[in-house]
C-alpha cells in the first residue's frame, strides 16, 4: 500500500463526515482536492522558511523596518493564504484524484522549453542586455504557454520590458545589463 493511496478516495459530504471517517480507524485521510492540499503544504513550508530566514536579519518595526521586514511579512501573508488553501482542500470534490494522476496532465514539453528559455536568458542577459533578452524571453513564453495573437504577444512583451525597466532601472536605480547595443 502506497503512502498516498488513501488520499484519492471519494470524500464524505461534510467536515462531520470527514471526522467520522477518520474516527472509524480505516487509516485513510479524505482530502477533497489533493492538488490544493499538497500545494498548500508546499507553500506553507516555503513561507515558514522565508519567515525563519528573514528573522535572522533585523526585521525591525513598522516605524523603522529592517532588511528582513518585507520578506518576513510576505512570508506571513503567503503562509496565511497557504493555510487557507490547505483548509479549503477539504471541500467536496467532483471526481477521485490520485497522486499519480496529478502529473498526467502536465505538458512536459512546455516545462522543458520554459526551463531551457530561462537558462538561455541567464546566459545571454549580460551579452545582449536586459531589454532585448527580457523581450525575447517574454515573446517565447507567451507563444509557448498560451497561443495569443502575434500583435498581443509583442504588445505584452513590450509593456513588461518597459514597465520593469522603469521600475527597476529608473525608479529604484538598479543597474541592469546594457549589453552590446547600450540599452
Amino acid at each position: 500500500m502506497s503512502a498516498f493511496e488513501g488520499f484519492g478516495t471519494l470524500p464524505p459530504q461534510s467536515f462531520q463526515g470527514f471526522f467520522r471517517a477518520l474516527n472509524k480507524g480505516k487509516g485513510q485521510l479524505f482530502i477533497m482536492n489533493l492538488k490544493d492540499f499538497l500545494s498548500g503544504l508546499f507553500w506553507l513550508g516555503i513561507s515558514i522558511f522565508v519567515c525563519l530566514e528573514s528573522s535572522y536579519v533585523s526585521v525591525g518595526s513598522f516605524k523603522s523596518p529592517g532588511p528582513g521586514f518585507l520578506p518576513f511579512w510576505a512570508g506571513i501573508i503567503l503562509g496565511t493564504f497557504s493555510i487557507i488553501m490547505t483548509i479549503l482542500s477539504f471541500r467536496e470534490m467532483k471526481e477521485k484524484v490520485m497522486l499519480r494522476d496529478m502529473w498526467r496532465e502536465v505538458a512536459w514539453q512546455k516545462v522543458v522549453l520554459i526551463l531551457l528559455a530561462f537558462f538561455l536568458y541567464i546566459i545571454f542577459m549580460k551579452k545582449i542586455g536586459y531589454s532585448i533578452s527580457t523581450f525575447g524571453l517574454m515573446l517565447f513564453m507567451f507563444i509557448t504557454i498560451k497561443q495569443f495573437r502575434l500583435r498581443m504577444v509583442f504588445l505584452f512583451s513590450f509593456l513588461i520590458v518597459s514597465i520593469s525597466y522603469l521600475i527597476f532601472s529608473i525608479w529604484l536605480g538598479i543597474p541592469l545589463p546594457k549589453g552590446i547595443f547600450g540599452f
